[in-house]
């Protein structure tokens, strides 16, 4: 160690109160990680400026540098120091010293405190005895919901469904849509997904994405506003018209969100399933008008203009037809 260096150490214990705050400054601006353990006088100081500059130095250095230093906070009584600790627990290289301090944090009066302690063990699977079952008992909703993440028993997560949080709702949820669930497990599951709208939100991409056999049911219980998710998430993952998820909704009755999904392509699959829906009796006329207003720019291409005459030769639907005149470039002779 430079003896500059040893030497702005040595000011630390300066008895003078401003050659101490400057030898503070210098080791902080110039990022001298060895001086952390000099910082411990400063600890139980009465000037709280040095109290929370050893907290600081402790907080910056001691993780990589010094960890043995910060078992005198997490043992302390201070709720300064248990703060400092669980803040860099995951900075910390020796695993087992770090499950010791989270161990030591776990009685801290401090609930962000235990908090972290708790998710750190979580996370790295240092669980022992009944600590998941304490866990996922918790009434800390960030603890439970790390514990519910990794949980394989069924009825916690059934029960988590209609826990008073909807943070733990929802990862309960997403835990359950990743497992192998029985009939029963399954029922019970979307009965919870049709009456809460954040686990709604959760099942849709999902079922989207893997074509399950749950994208009906969910579609059909779309409101206004989740159609347009719903849509989105469609877009997101389907990319063809003649996809066989498409075709999974057609059957299903579920029109509304395949005309929508439709609005805004142009290729000649999309257009072949345009023409389709224009003349389902299934889907409402603003869904037909929307998807002739939409190809309004396309209104000198051959297809469109078949189209438009087609409808204005069988439809009897009012709103339809007068989307498509609006298309239509044949104007009606005069009589002669």
């Amino acid at each position: 160690m430079a003896a500059s260096v040893q030497s702005t150490i040595a000011k630390l214990k300066h008895k003078d109160v401003r050659q101490r705050r400057r030898a503070v400054r210098v080791l902080f601006d110039s990022d001298i990680h060895e001086s952390v353990e000099a910082f411990s006088g400063f600890l139980n100081d009465k000037d709280i400026w040095f109290r929370n500059k050893a907290i600081e130095a402790y907080r910056r250095w001691a993780p990589t540098h010094a960890p043995h230093l910060l078992v005198e906070l997490a043992t302390g009584k201070k709720i300064d120091g248990h703060k400092c600790v669980s803040s860099v627990l995951q900075n910390i290289q020796d695993m087992n010293l770090a499950e010791e301090l989270a161990r030591l944090l776990l009685v801290s009066e401090d609930s962000i405190v235990r908090r972290n302690a708790s998710i750190y063990l979580i996370d790295n699977d240092f669980l022992k005895n009944d600590e998941g079952e304490l866990f996922l008992n918790s009434k800390d909703q960030v603890i439970k919901s790390a514990m519910l993440a990794l949980t394989d028993d069924t009825p916690v997560l059934l029960d988590a469904l209609t826990d008073l949080h909807p943070d733990v709702r929802k990862q309960a949820g997403i835990r359950m849509l990743e497992m192998d669930l029985s009939e029963k497990e399954l029922t019970l599951l979307n009965r919870a997904i049709f009456s809460d709208a954040a686990l709604w939100k959760l099942a849709v991409p999902k079922a989207i994405k893997e074509g399950s056999e749950n994208i009906i049911p969910l579609a059909k219980s779309c409101t206004n506003s989740q159609r347009r998710f719903f849509v989105e998430n469609m877009r997101e993952h389907i990319e063809e018209a003649d996809d066989e998820r498409i075709k999974t909704l057609l059957e299903g009755d579920c029109t509304s969100v395949v005309s929508r999904w439709l609005v805004g392509r142009n290729d000649s699959k999309s257009d072949v399933l345009r023409e389709l829906l224009l003349f389902d009796e299934r889907v409402d006329s603003i869904d037909k008008s929307r998807m002739l207003e939409r190809v309004l720019h396309r209104q000198n291409d051959e297809v469109i203009q078949k189209l438009a005459q087609r409808i204005l030769s069988q439809s009897s639907d009012e709103v339809v037809l007068s989307a498509a005149r609006n298309l239509s470039t044949v104007t009606d002779e005069p009589p002669s």
